[in-house]
């Protein structure tokens, strides 16, 4: 038993983010699913009742969109929310490794619609697509 290999051990693990996409725009998941609707890159499935869209990578990874309500209990992540007129908050999680790839994507959304992808963290940091500036 003690010479049995471990299988697993051969691919490393991915590591999950999270990640939050907030804009002043009105945005569904039906509007982000249109709009990449025609990159050839990725698959669009979309579960519009319930606002959900899941975007399916070139290497069979995808990235999950899940509309979230627009109200924080901390007075700071109110404030921020209110300071910046944020009237759209999609919650993404992906591979790590795929978070270049998927920026170009929300340059495309944020073009669009406006808005930042930022680190779902304490002070919403380090935003990497758009900007989080007043």
């Amino acid at each position: 038993m003690a010479n049995k290999k471990n299988n697993s051990s051969n691919k490393p693990e991915k590591v999950f983010i999270d990640l939050l996409y907030m804009t002043s725009s009105e945005v569904s998941a039906k509007d982000i699913a249109l709009l990449l609707q025609d990159t050839k890159e990725i698959s669009v499935q979309l579960w519009e009742e319930m606002n959900v869209l899941e975007l399916e990578l070139a290497n069979q990874n995808s990235v999950d969109f899940e509309l979230l309500e627009a109200t924080f209990k901390d007075p700071s992540d109110a404030a921020f929310i209110k300071n910046r007129n944020i009237k759209t908050i999609f919650s993404i999680n992906l591979c790590k490794d795929d978070l270049d790839t998927v920026i170009s994507y929300f340059e495309k959304i944020i073009s669009t619609y406006s808005g930042f992808l930022c680190a779902d963290s304490e002070d919403f940091t380090p935003v990497y697509a758009g900007t989080s500036k007043k």
